[in-house]
């Protein structure tokens, strides 16, 4: 059986690294054209006054109730954040801000899902064949969902935040060494950076290039599954490093995003729903499908769940604590199309702690 439970991890640390990208961008953006608007000169400032105070507070006033996102992550080279590229990490969150607690739902890249227009394929291509907005039409249809808004964040954009904190100390070991040059070669070229190689094992002060390099290895023991794990560790490093940081050097990571982020969100609904974000905590988080199963069909790797209409069901209860969701025809449709498509499951994470 093949553990999942660091892919949950590696996504709720991309959300956190996505909504920190997405806010300073908003804010940076918005307070750029307030300046313009005022007069004054980008890179100049002016004394705020109470009423300019008071009027930030009155546009960025808490919001109530429950909203539900998507989160794609996305491993691009060229920052195509749109259709064209595969969204490695898949999440589903929930907010409720009365409570302000926050629950996620990892959805496993390789889950076999019917696609609109593409028939029964890995949910990982919805991204690539229509961007986020198929993307999110495929989780609201295969999962009676009703998700409107998404975040699509590149993974390439840690590297520039590493860099900015002043990179993150790791321990490489023999097995890293053996196949992160190769890597580090590839991401130096992507990021037009001059990074070193590293040959032997040891204790490193890693810069953004070949952070990056450290966690897309997956030829090493563990595969898919220990490179989830890398990927976690780097953004956890990251994300203690940038919460750290003073006004002046975020504004500066600020120009650097621009342009790794893509949303659907406007810059009132991202100040209202994340502006007091340090307030909220993760209250739970899982990952699905959790029996399925994983091998060829069509001669394609794949994790068919079994079946569709419980695993769906197990995202309502997981999500919204609602025992009483009965799947729709849809849903019904979909999972009995994808039960036929093998004899039975062989994985089983049901046991599984995905949040530890």
């Amino acid at each position: 059986m093949k553990k999942k439970k660091n892919i949950i991890i590696t996504a709720v640390m991309i959300v956190l690294i996505a909504i920190i990208a997405i806010i300073l961008v908003k804010i940076n953006s918005s307070n750029v054209k307030n300046k313009e608007a005022k007069g004054i000169k980008p890179g100049t400032e002016a004394v705020k006054t109470k009423a300019d105070t008071q009027a930030e507070d009155d546009n960025t006033t808490d919001k109530s109730g429950i909203e539900e996102f998507a989160l794609f992550g996305v491993d691009s080279r060229s920052d195509q954040l749109d259709k064209g590229t595969r969204s490695d990490s898949i999440m589903v969150v929930r907010v409720d801000h009365d409570a302000k607690k926050i629950r996620m739902v990892s959805i496993f890249r390789d889950c076999m899902m019917n696609i609109d227009g593409h028939g029964y394929q890995k949910v990982t291509h919805a991204h690539a064949f229509g961007g986020p907005e198929l993307a999110v039409d495929t989780l609201n249809k295969n999962l009676d969902l009703d998700i409107k808004n998404y975040v699509t964040v590149n993974f390439n954009t840690v590297g520039e935040i590493i860099d900015e904190v002043g990179g993150i100390v790791q321990d490489i070991d023999a097995s890293e060494t053996k196949v992160i040059n190769g890597y580090i070669d590839e991401v130096n070229k992507v990021r037009g950076t001059s990074s070193s190689h590293i040959d032997s094992a040891g204790t490193y002060t890693l810069d953004g290039t070949q952070a990056v390099a450290y966690s897309r290895i997956r030829y090493t023991v563990g595969g898919d599954y220990k490179r989830a794990e890398r990927q976690r560790t780097v953004l956890f490093k990251v994300f203690e490093s940038a919460k750290k940081m003073n006004t002046a050097a975020k504004i500066k990571m600020v120009s650097d995003l621009i342009g790794h982020v893509n949303t659907n969100y406007n810059t009132d609904e991202i100040l209202s729903v994340f502006k007091n974000l340090a307030d909220y905590t993760v209250e739970d988080s899982t990952a699905y499908p959790q029996v399925f199963y994983g091998g060829k069909v069509d001669g394609a790797w794949v994790e068919v769940p079994t079946t569709l209409a419980d695993m769906a069901t197990g995202v309502h209860q997981f999500l919204e604590g609602d025992t009483g969701y009965t799947p729709s025809a849809t849903v019904n449709e979909y999972s009995s199309a994808l039960s036929g498509k093998v004899s039975g499951p062989n994985n089983d994470l049901t046991n599984t702690n995905f949040g530890d």
